[in-house]
């Protein structure tokens, strides 16, 4: 399989993983309502794209992935149904992209993207070399997305339609829980249930890293802990397995 089009792919989520996928040496394609800034940039960088939503432009397209916000009735995604083209949403292909690779996975309601470049920088200083991806640019290397060659792939892991379920992590790391997304996750007991299912997909030789300083992201840990998973705690306080000391406050900040 080496042409892949997008449905969406001026968005955060499908802009960065064509990116990847074009560094890694494949077709990319792909459409959207508006020239974003996104959509501009993933067109410099190679891939092929539509302003608007049409069938022929799926035209040698072997898979097509499209974002959640796509309909079932968008003409790219019933012209590829009926050409027996698989169509998918991002979550179904995050395993398939992170095959081969240690995942490190960054979830929670706020904080993801900063974690995430921290990881990110962190293993590009020890010549790491990670793939990764994530919804806002890493400055220090101007770019949300990367296929690198070492082994490691860090990507920002987002509960929003569940999308997280779609990757099996090597570790996982969850920043804080606080209700969100009620369009996806009516109460904050089904938003609870998201991240435990998340922490299940860990795989069997992996570990979860849980911010305790979080009362969510804590009881989360409370709750899971008969479960065959490996969890770490981390933040300020004296019972974590990792402890946050000697902290410097320079404007407020950490």
């Amino acid at each position: 399989m080496k042409h892949i089009h997008f449905i969406g792919i001026g968005g955060t989520g499908l802009s960065a993983i064509a990116r990847v996928l074009l560094e890694r040496g494949y077709t990319v394609s792909g459409s959207d309502r508006e020239a974003s800034p996104l959509f501009n940039a993933i067109s410099k960088a190679g891939a092929l794209t539509f302003l608007g939503h049409a069938a022929d432009q799926i035209n040698g397209a072997e898979l097509v992935i499209r974002s959640s916000a796509i309909p079932e009735d968008n003409p790219e995604v019933t012209a590829a149904r009926a050409l027996g083209i698989p169509v998918l949403k991002r979550s179904d292909f995050l395993e398939e992209l992170t095959r081969h690779k240690k995942t490190l996975a960054v979830a929670g309601t706020h904080g993801k993207t900063t974690t995430t470049a921290m990881l990110v920088w962190i293993l590009d200083q020890l010549n790491l070399k990670p793939s990764f991806i994530l919804g806002g640019l890493v400055n220090q290397l101007n770019c949300n997305a990367q296929a690198g060659s070492g082994p490691y792939f860090v990507i920002e892991a987002d509960e929003y339609d569940k999308m997280f379920l779609g990757l099996s992590p090597k570790i996982a790391v969850i920043t804080n829980i606080e209700h969100d997304h009620p369009d996806c996750f009516p109460t904050p007991v089904i938003y609870q249930d998201a991240f435990k299912a998340f922490l299940k997909k860990v795989r069997p030789d992996g570990c979860a890293l849980i911010c305790c300083d979080d009362p969510g992201a804590r009881r989360l840990m409370e709750e899971m802990i008969s479960e065959d998973i490996k969890l770490w705690g981390y933040g300020s306080h004296t019972e974590t397995n990792y402890q946050a000391k000697d902290i410097v406050y320079t404007n407020g900040t950490p």
